[in-house]
């Protein structure tokens, strides 16, 4: 049946090379009833093997299936996985096996099957028929071809002009061109259908860019002609037509019915081709090339686990790229599962995991684990594929670490956590928060004691802290000190006029609390550590971030700490006054005799300077300190250490040669013994060079560095050395990327989508997010792309 916009299933036309698949091909006697009955569902993800080794003959199909089939495996390409360790057979007393080389030499037809370890020819396994076995049909399409030292057989399997391999390779250009079909030139298309063609297409194409880029939905609840909003494709469409008199004319008076390019069908095949070109032009800039692994697990709105799949790469500018590249439906989320999730999406990418250079996950043990992780089964296929824990994980458990460790820290958390319960539990105290707080920043302006301008004095919120939300603790604390006195207020209206009796109490034991000196001084304390600990966890969220600076930021981090812990404590407790003053709280001196709250008939024997400088204010920073230094124990590790000494700072200051060899020899596949040597060579003339070239002076991280050595050419000149900055550029930093996109997947698949497909959800995912790459996209480029995924009614 058509669908109620465009037909696009048509009837099985005959092959390209003028025979039908039915006649030329001689099924088996297993697949006639699977013939003569109707044409199964095929699930694509799972049928396209890319592996020749794994694949199901072209025979064993539904006639009318074959030339999808084709197209699918087409679309591909041949599996040549270039990077791949050709095993080593030997044959008549020598060491031989398959030679990269073959792939340029002999050109689109020749593939390798990792799993079999052989070879097989990709244009034969696509046309040639069970029946014509000549001309080694069983080497190179049933069986596989393994005679690494007759590489003469491969010439004489391509043949004369009209040898059966030729004839199969014709019949691949011929199914690509859909000029020449016969169901194409049934339909006897005019110049001016053509164009109205093209028209709609490019209507449609336009609309879908506007939806991908800004997440929305496409389909409507009603979409039928009486309907008052028939959803934003049709909504936009419509718009679109009215506003372009070419557009209308194609769409309102041309179009057939069946034939407007705007089913649900067209708008996913249109979705999957921005998402294909997209994926297309980063797999094209990785190449060969090394990348490492950033993946995180998440449910979605539809409670689906969901594993997004990110690749860190460093592009053709030198510069550090994360790219969102999958996201899998996995059913469990144990490490050999996501395994095979991650080998799947590599099989369908052509990657392989000899490219993989760098692993970065959060702490979850599925993910870590040194014996059954998955960062342990992929170094057992890749021992350089080196694991970094997330930094920016790491350092948010810093925080949690020291609130759950020290007793006052952590009631001083808690006790924000029932403030929150209790002034947010209502719409109508939120409201009254905001109100009172307006009419404060509008007295304050009136007076002159705030100032006003673009972006300041903005509606402030009370955000909840959470442990896996980065400077969440941060923000909670700064809102809290900008609308303290709003806050009182509304506890105290609570205290008196809230009619349950629970939040009364709280609010009554809350206004005791915040009128104390403890609470103050926590809260300029921990607003203090938190200011510094921010910025780091900015720094480390940086897509570009490389692991060269993020160590040195972290270092940063601990020496502002040290000097806060020497020389920061008047400085708090000067703040903490100055708020005692301005609410009116009552302040403690620090030579009096500190009194337990809990005890208070107790002698402590000590002073309040004692209590609040050593027992909390030095502990807090000394946990925090050794916190920070067990989190980030990889900056003591080999990797790390001979990494750093790749800094252009202070004119290249940290530049060691021994360690940049250590860090090569980490890497043996990258450095063979010989590289290794020409390698030592090119260290002393490189660092000679930049330091003598202006160009280079001034700059901060090995990330410019990169960028500055493609930008001067030097990258061509030291390729050993530029080989060693990238390997360091891979290294991952931070899983801020996943988590990004996790965050977009909500914006993408909402409650109101919550039956949106596995696969439609990973294409509108990608665009979303790959924004930069999206733009790159132009509409030839998915009109080409669409042609190609399957029979259409017009071609160009």
């Amino acid at each position: 049946d058509a669908s109620p916009h465009e037909q696009t299933d048509v009837p099985a036309p005959p092959s390209p090379h003028g025979q039908n698949d039915a006649s030329t091909h001689e099924p088996s006697s297993a697949n006639t009833t699977r013939n003569s009955s109707q044409v199964e569902e095929i699930n694509w993800e799972e049928e396209i093997q890319f592996d020749p080794g794994k694949r199901r003959s072209i025979d064993e199909y539904h006639p009318n299936q074959r030339d999808m089939v084709r197209r699918k495996y087409l679309a591909n390409d041949p599996c040549q996985p270039r990077t791949a360790d050709f095993e080593v057979t030997e044959i008549c007393g020598k060491d031989r096996r398959f030679v990269r080389e073959w792939f340029d030499e002999f050109g689109s037809w020749l593939e390798y099957s990792e799993s079999k370890r052989k070879a097989y020819c990709f244009c034969c396994f696509l046309f040639r028929p069970r029946k014509k076995k000549e001309a080694g049909y069983d080497a190179f399409v049933a069986n596989g071809w393994s005679s690494w030292n007759k590489k003469y057989i491969l010439k004489e399997h391509v043949g004369d002009i009209n040898s059966a391999h030729n004839q199969a390779k014709r019949d691949c250009d011929a199914l690509l061109k859909q000029k020449q079909h016969i169901y194409v030139a049934l339909n006897n298309q005019s110049n001016v259908e053509r164009n109205a063609y093209y028209t709609r297409l490019n209507a449609s194409i336009d609309v879908t860019r506007v939806l991908l880029k800004q997440g929305l939905p496409f389909r409507g609840h009603d979409e039928s002609d009486e309907s008052l909003n028939k959803g934003n494709f049709e909504e936009f469409h419509a718009y679109t037509a009215e506003q372009n008199p070419e557009v209308r004319k194609v769409v309102a008076h041309n179009a057939p019915g069946n034939n407007q390019l705007t089913s649900s069908k067209i708008q996913k095949d249109i979705v999957e081709c921005f998402a294909k070109e997209i994926l297309h032009s980063v797999l094209r800039e990785i190449g060969n090339d090394v990348f490492s692994l950033l993946a995180d697990e998440s449910r979605d709105v539809a409670g689906k686990e969901q594993m997004a799949v990110v690749l860190r790469y460093v592009g053709k500018c030198g510069s550090a790229i994360e790219t969102l590249v999958g996201l899998t439906h996995v059913k469990e989320t144990t490490s050999k599962y996501l395994k095979s999730a991650i080998d799947d999406l590599f099989a369908e990418y052509k990657l392989s995991f000899k490219q993989v250079r760098g692993q970065g996950y959060d702490g979850a043990s599925n993910m870590r684990g040194e014996f059954n992780g998955l960062q342990s089964l992929i170094m057992r296929e890749n021992s350089t594929s080196y694991y970094v824990h997330c930094f920016a994980h790491q350092l948010q458990l810093v925080v949690v670490a020291v609130v759950r460790k020290h007793k006052c820290i952590g009631n001083f958390f808690d006790m924000i956590s029932v403030l929150l319960n209790v002034v947010s539990g209502s719409s109508k105290r939120k409201d009254m928060i905001q109100d009172k707080h307006k009419e404060q920043v509008c007295e304050a302006l009136g007076c002159g004691l705030l100032k006003s301008g673009t972006g300041l004095n903005q509606e402030l919120a009370l955000q909840r802290p959470g442990d896996t939300r980065w400077s969440s603790h941060y923000k909670t604390l700064k809102s809290l000190i900008d609308m303290f006195r709003t806050v009182v207020k509304v506890l105290e209206y609570v205290e008196e006029e809230d009619r349950d009796d629970t939040n009364r109490r709280q609010a009554c034991g809350l206004l005791v609390y915040f009128q104390s000196f403890d609470f103050v001084f926590y809260l300029q304390l921990m607003s203090t550590i938190l200011i510094i600990t921010n910025t780091l966890s900015l720094a480390l969220q940086r897509k570009n971030q490389d692991i060269v600076n993020a160590i040195n930021c972290v270092n940063s981090t601990k020496a502002s700490l040290n000097d806060l812990r020497r020389n920061g404590w008047e400085s708090v407790l000067h703040e903490a006054y100055v708020f005692c003053d301005k609410h009116a709280i009552s302040k403690l001196q620090m030579e009096d005799q500190y009194v337990n709250p809990k005890k208070p008939r107790q002698k402590t024997g000590i002073t309040n300077r004692h209590h609040y400088e050593v027992d909390c204010f030095n502990d807090v920073i000394d946990w925090l300190l050794q916190q920070l230094d067990n989190r980030f124990n990889e900056k003591n590790s080999e990797l790390l250490v001979c990494s750093a000494a790749l800094s252009p700072n202070e004119s290249f200051h940290d530049f060691n040669l021994e360690h940049l060899m250590s860090l090569a020899k980490l890497y043996p596949k990258d450095f063979d013994d010989g590289e290794l040597r020409d390698l030592r060579h090119h260290l002393h003339l490189y660092i000679a060079d930049v330091r003598a070239d202006d160009r280079f002076s001034g700059l901060s991280n090995i990330c410019e560095l990169s960028q500055k050595m493609v930008e001067t050419r030097k990258h061509i000149v030291y390729p050993l050395v530029y080989r060693l900055l990238k390997l360091a550029l891979v290294l991952p930093v931070a899983t801020a990327t996943v988590e990004r996109s996790f965050s977009a997947m909500r914006i993408v698949k909402t409650y109101l989508r919550n039956r949106l497909g596995d696969d439609t959800l990973k294409y509108e995912l990608i665009c979303y997010v790959e924004k930069s790459e999206m733009r790159k996209v132009t509409n030839d480029a998915v009109i080409d792309r669409f042609q190609a995924m399957k029979k259409r009614r017009k071609s160009f």
